[in-house]
């Protein structure tokens, strides 16, 4: 059952590394919120029936009771994350982007102690440090004396500051109480893709560039990291636990730069040396949460759902 489990986590990563991937061919063909909307919109051709028939939810007592809640989550992760996301792999490679979402631990980590007042380990506190290096020596491409130069890629900063909104949207979703997971996916990317539809003409699609390969990236989007990611999560959560599916993350930047060099995108030894730095770090950050509760494992299960 065990091995099952390992599987699982690691088609679930497999299929998050493809978000980075297929979200950089889809932004040549859609702008970004295009990119978001259509991603979502395929998602939730999935998600409601699988909450409806598998969680049986009573949905319109879930929304009056959670409704204000649902819209701040989906305007954070949805709207926000998502566009941040897919506008920077107009600048930047899929490759950084996975190794700049590594950070999202530790920037929880730090928004936990500071708003939370949660305690932090010393094997936590090295882990912050060491990630935060490694993800540094990949933004200055091995030369860390540019940090005072000014001259930084746009999209790695698009990219971080989307993780820096999936930061908060982790620590608002701790709130989320009583709602079954996939049921409080399926309310948010309601909410999520009802709000982005004003904006969609402010970036209108030029449907003559959009090439079958474009559509087949926006259905794989939709499919695999928001819908099949999120099941196999799950349940190699719940064998192995939060602790260990965690560390598994570590493999997103990994399947990334492999998936990224098979189609032709070569690697710098900055990114290699970075990714291996920060994984490192990833790994000693995630040693405490071998101790987390069934409660937190919960939480954890939901954290991931919209990347």
């Amino acid at each position: 059952m065990k091995y099952k489990a390992w599987i699982f986590l690691i088609l679930a990563n497999l299929f998050w590394a493809g978000n980075m991937i297929f979200g950089k061919f889809s932004a040549v063909e859609f702008p970004a919120v295009w990119t978001a909307f259509l991603r979502w919109a395929v998602a939730l051709i999935l998600l409601i029936p699988i909450a409806h028939f598998m969680e049986k939810p009573s949905w319109l007592q879930i929304w009056k009771k959670n409704w204000a809640f649902f819209i701040l989550l989906g305007a954070i992760a949805i709207v926000i994350y998502s566009y941040l996301s897919y506008a920077s792999l107009r600048f930047t490679s899929p490759t950084n982007g996975a190794l700049i979402n590594t950070l999202t631990p530790a920037l929880i980590l730090i928004f936990s102690l500071l708003f939370l007042k949660e305690k932090v380990s010393i094997f936590q506190f090295i882990g912050l440090i060491t990630s935060f290096i490694g993800v540094l020596i990949v933004l200055t491409k091995g030369n860390l004396l540019q940090l005072f130069q000014n001259q930084y890629n746009k999209g790695d900063a698009l990219m971080f500051l989307a993780v820096l909104c999936w930061s908060v949207y982790s620590l608002l979703l701790k709130k989320a109480k009583g709602i079954p997971p996939v049921t409080l996916v399926t309310n948010i990317a309601i909410v999520g893709i009802i709000l982005m539809i004003p904006f969609l003409f402010l970036q209108p699609l030029r449907t003559q560039e959009v090439t079958s390969f474009g559509i087949i990236g926006i259905i794989y989007l939709g499919v695999f990291p928001a819908v099949g990611s999120f099941i196999f999560w799950n349940q190699g959560v719940k064998v192995l636990g939060a602790g260990k599916a965690g560390i598994t993350m570590n493999l997103i930047p990994v399947f990334t730069a492999i998936i990224s060099f098979i189609l032709g995108q070569g690697l710098v030894i900055s990114q290699v040396v970075g990714g291996l730095i920060t994984i490192a770090g990833m790994i000693f950050t995630s040693i405490k949460q071998k101790q987390d509760s069934p409660e937190k494992s919960k939480v954890s299960q939901l954290d991931q759902s919209s990347i």
